[in-house]
């Protein structure tokens, strides 16, 4: 691959990340805003059904927002070796090329059982949620 090349593979693989994160959030807030203002009204099966898609989606969008972190850092390792002077530096350290995805990927994954937990306090005491009487 040429240099030209593997930065657009870099911006293509760094931009499919933003946009799986953002749908992450999209979905996330969704699901918060659902449990929050409808949790308690809602039937087991509906909240089943809510929650099972929630899982579902959260987890497509985090796989592809991890693995868009991990393909754009493998770019970034390869300009590095195309510039070895260091007048292209992208990631501060190695450490980071660790780091990084691990913590963004912890706090995605994370932040699923959160959601679910949200829900589950809602719907057992529903003075919580925005639709108590």
């Amino acid at each position: 691959m040429t240099e030209a090349e593997i930065y657009e593979m870099f911006f293509l693989a760094s931009g499919s990340s933003a946009s799986a994160f953002g749908l992450l959030l999209t979905m996330l807030f969704a699901y918060l805003a659902t449990a929050y203002f409808v949790g308690s009204r809602l039937t087991g099966f509906q909240a089943l059904v809510v929650s099972s898609l929630f899982v579902f989606s959260s987890t497509l969008s985090t796989m592809g927002t991890y693995g868009g972190i991990l393909r754009a850092l493998d770019f970034m390792a390869q300009l590095q070796e195309i510039h070895p002077d260091g007048r292209y530096v992208f990631v501060a350290s190695e450490r980071m090329t660790y780091i990084f995805p691990a913590l963004c990927g912890a706090l995605c994954f994370l932040s699923i059982p959160v959601s679910l937990l949200f829900m589950y306090q809602i719907r057992k005491n529903p003075k919580l949620g925005a639709s108590s009487d």
